[in-house]
């Protein structure tokens, strides 16, 4: 058997054991991974050049202190959920 690559996740060292359905269902899975990736780019992107523009100093030192507070832990508990998924995700593998 031929030895496993430096990257697991990148190849499949039974690629070529399994049958013609198999290897056709798994191209066609990671297709359409990339496509719906390519899709959620491409709406953060057009979402993202659609903003308001927000006045910073309403924001530092006015009323809008609560909208900055918010923002940033909605942050800080999206990026907690990120690390808590990668960690879930390498401990399974």
């Amino acid at each position: 058997m031929s030895r496993l690559s430096l990257a697991p996740r990148h190849h499949d060292p039974y690629w070529d054991m399994d049958g013609k359905g198999a290897r056709r269902l798994r191209t066609k899975r990671r297709f359409i991974h990339a496509i719906v990736w390519f899709l959620v780019v491409l709406a953060l992107a057009f979402v993202s050049t659609r903003l308001p523009t927000v006045d910073p100093d309403y924001l530092i030192a006015g009323g809008g202190r609560p909208i900055l507070a918010g923002a940033l832990l909605a942050m800080l508990g999206a990026a907690a959920l990120l690390a808590l998924s990668r960690v879930r995700h390498v401990g399974r593998d």
